[in-house]
């Protein structure tokens, strides 16, 4: 089988784990929460299998076109969730929102070239490693905190908190508190993401900080989770407004790192757009 092949099998995986969700959240049949888990796993084992053979195939990691980031960013990001439903598993109702979303991103990672590229000689550093793998990390931790704070919106404003799906979820103030340390998680993941980034500029531009467009909207991406720390530890921004800042800093984020990319030309975007 190639590599398109186990791609596509992944994310018919991930399309019946989403449904296998929808239909706890819709008809309460607990059963079928087994099998949106046990479908998300094989997802990602098909998944790794997918990303293995683009390794092998181009002799890079998959972090050069966009097809190969959006893809590998679902990787991580549904490997991400399934370790943390496993070890919250009041949380494993959180599928329903993170597997659609990772389905759609890959569904948007389709839409890019998927042909296989050699690796420029300037992004040949093990800075770039840890560097992407920080970023991935990010993306990760940052939309399962998106899911929980949609689930906090949802849990907030129920008429019978007593029963149906979101009672299955843990009270309200621990899923801020969820919310709080995923973001924090990422906050810091970023600021690695960032530092290392800076290193590898020296290294690949001869320059530390060039005012590329990629580096200054990640720092705005800082500023912005920046914001939303300093308000919650001295301000104490808790409840519906944590969640909403959450959820606004994320959309925030994906046209910062993804959108953004097609418009406006930079030394990041020539490899991720054709």
């Amino acid at each position: 089988m190639t590599q398109a092949a186990f791609f596509w099998g992944a994310l018919g995986c991930y399309v019946a784990s989403a449904i296998a969700y929808m239909v706890v959240l819709a008809f309460g049949r607990e059963r079928f929460r087994r099998w949106g888990v046990g479908l998300a796993s094989a997802g990602v084992l098909l998944h790794t299998v997918s990303l293995g053979l683009r390794w092998s195939e181009s002799g890079h990691g998959p972090y050069i076109s966009t097809y190969e980031v959006l893809s590998s960013d679902v990787w991580i990001a549904v490997t991400f969730f399934l370790l943390f439903q496993w070890r919250f598993r009041k949380l494993a109702g959180l599928g329903v929102l993170v597997m659609p979303l990772s389905f759609l991103m890959m569904g948007f990672a389709l839409l890019g070239s998927r042909e296989a590229r050699l690796l420029p000689p300037s992004l040949r550093s093990a800075w770039l490693i840890v560097h992407i793998v920080f970023a991935k990390l990010t993306v990760a931790s940052m939309l399962v905190a998106v899911a929980l704070a949609i689930v906090y919106l949802a849990k907030e404003t129920e008429d019978s908190p007593t029963g149906g799906f979101l009672a299955r979820f843990p009270g309200i103030g621990v899923l801020d508190d969820y919310i709080y340390r995923l973001t924090a998680f990422g906050f810091v993941a970023l600021s690695i993401m960032i530092i290392t980034g800076i290193i590898w500029g020296n290294y690949a531009w001869g320059s530390y900080w060039s005012w590329d467009p990629a580096q200054t909207w990640s720092l705005v991406v800082w500023f912005v989770y920046g914001i939303y720390l300093h308000g919650r530890i001295t301000f104490r921004w808790r409840g519906r407004v944590s969640a909403w800042y959450v959820i606004l800093a994320f959309i925030f984020s994906i046209g910062a790192f993804f959108v953004m990319p097609y418009f406006v030309k930079d030394l990041h975007s020539q490899y991720m757009t054709d």
